[in-house]
């Protein structure tokens, strides 16, 4: 008795699911966290490099010429990924004390931590 073999996968891939808003912002929480720790275990590497740049005249003037906006952008990204991560954790929390399990409270969450990030964001960024 030969045994059929079937040609799928043997498991589920992303091209199978529709994207949703749950699932898009769940593995941007995974994307942020990653991304937190890669800035925060370079920070002293990147601080140190800085002030060496800037202890020449010409790293100050290419620093208020080029690099200025491109740290400004920078802080900017650092800061809504930051803000990103915080709120979608608060929200992680609720779930595990078992507040907002059902899938309507999920959605409306998940839409107040984009609405709540972008927010807070741009009031930082203005201020």
């Amino acid at each position: 008795m030969q045994i059929k073999k079937e040609n799928r996968s043997l498991s589920p891939h992303l091209n199978t699911y529709k994207p949703q808003i749950t699932s898009i912002i769940s593995i941007f929480h995974r994307i942020s966290g990653s991304v937190l720790a890669i800035i925060l275990l370079c920070t002293p590497m990147c601080v140190d490099l800085f002030n060496f740049i800037l202890s020449f005249n010409i790293g100050l003037t290419i620093y208020n010429n080029l690099l200025g906006i491109f740290t400004t952008i920078a802080l900017n990204v650092f800061l809504a990924t930051f803000i990103f991560h915080l709120i979608n954790g608060l929200r992680h929390l609720l779930w595990d004390l078992g507040v907002g399990l059902n899938l309507n409270d999920i959605l409306i969450t998940a839409s107040l931590v984009l609405l709540i990030t972008l927010s807070i964001t741009l009031l930082i960024t203005l201020l």
